[in-house]
């Protein structure tokens, strides 16, 4: 072959690379759609809460002296009027064992006076009518009557020496119970302050108690939720350290105001039931339901241009054309957004932002992906 023939097969063989090379960049581009798929959506605000006791309190004796004894310790729970501590007893002790002795002694002697009043009255009663037919003189009945009066006198007299001694007792009683910490509900001690020897002042705090009966769930979520969220909408928390066992409650209270600096509002929730492991102060991973799509139409969460108003997404036409459709969105979660506005045959570009309006492509499904996937590139 002389140089002129070799020269020409270059410049073809060049040419022919220049078209195809040419045909492939005009050619359209490849992308993968979608269509809607039938399933539930259930659009959550996810959050970290704290479990805390609606009610709280702190405790002491009301009098002032020194710790004798601590029967609960932190961690323990408690049930309402059980012992917690007391005072240690001084004079009020043997005051008060006085004052009961001597009530003791009141309520015996009214008994016996009482008991010999009586056996008089009964002698009125039998001579009465003896001194009527004459058969007793009318002076042993007088002497009887006075005897009678003379023993109520002695009756109204111990009356009053019984209340002098139970008003005695009810006066140092008081005092004494004033030793004595006692629980005011059932609950669980989450701080002690004192030990046995503590020098204490009158109404000093030796417990804080929290009661977990009553307790609820303080969730500080983004501010730009607000719109969605509702009391009485469904909540789960999670223990991280208890994940096997979630807890069941609902939305009590949205706000009342937004925190302007940090950008959140705080949500509060009433727990169905508390496990034993829940204690005070314990943080939970809540998640809110605040909205549920059922058996619509849903398209994957790249499908959809969310931040866009309307919503849309890229429909893709027979010929391969890509259009802009709005939708309306019905609920969404990280994987799936809900939508209507749209056909269930409709397909979609699966990445939103991968073409524009107007462009050319070629469609691709995953099924297509799989069919071409054992094949040897070209």
């Amino acid at each position: 072959m002389n140089k002129v023939a070799k020269r020409t097969a270059w410049i073809v063989g060049i040419v022919a690379l220049l078209l195809v090379f040419s045909w492939f960049r005009g050619r359209p581009k490849e992308l993968m759609v979608t269509t809607p798929q039938k399933r539930d959506v259930i659009e959550l605000v996810v959050a970290s809460g704290t479990v805390n006791s609606i009610r709280r309190t702190a405790v002491g004796a009301e009098s002032a002296g020194t710790v004798a004894t601590i029967e609960v310790d932190e961690g323990d729970r408690v049930t309402a009027g059980q012992l917690l501590g007391q005072l240690t007893a001084g004079e009020t002790d043997a005051r008060l064992a006085q004052t009961r002795a001597a009530l003791r002694a009141a309520d015996k002697n009214l008994t016996a006076e009482q008991a010999t009043f009586s056996k008089i009255q009964q002698e009125i009663d039998r001579l009465r009518p003896l001194a009527r037919a004459g058969q007793v003189s009318k002076a042993e009945l007088d002497r009887q009557i006075a005897d009678g009066e003379i023993q109520s006198a002695r009756v109204a007299a111990a009356r009053a020496g019984l209340q002098q001694a139970r008003a005695e007792v009810n006066r140092v009683a008081p005092e004494f119970d004033r030793r004595e910490v006692r629980a005011p509900f059932d609950g669980l001690i989450t701080r002690r302050l004192v030990d046995p020897g503590t020098p204490v002042t009158a109404a000093q705090t030796w417990f804080e108690i929290s009661e977990l009966g009553e307790s609820e769930i303080e969730v500080e979520t983004d501010e730009n939720n607000l719109g969605k969220l509702r009391v009485g909408q469904t909540v789960i928390a999670v223990s991280p350290a208890y994940p096997g066992t979630p807890l069941r409650g609902t939305v009590r209270q949205v706000g009342p105001f937004v925190d302007s600096e940090r950008g959140v509002v705080l949500v509060k929730v009433t727990p169905e039931s508390l496990p034993d492991f829940v204690l005070p102060n314990m943080t939970v991973d809540v998640s809110i339901e605040v909205r549920r799509s059922e058996g619509g139409l849903a398209l994957p969460v790249s499908a959809v241009s969310l931040q866009a108003r309307p919503p849309h997404v890229m429909a893709v036409a027979s010929d391969g054309t890509v259009s802009l459709m709005p939708v309306t969105v019905e609920g969404r979660n990280p994987d799936w957004v809900a939508v209507a506005g749209i056909a269930a045959s409709q397909q979609v570009l699966q990445e939103v932002s991968s073409a524009r309006p107007g462009s050319e492509i070629r469609p691709v499904t995953a099924g297509d992906q799989t069919a071409t996937a054992g094949r040897p590139g070209t």
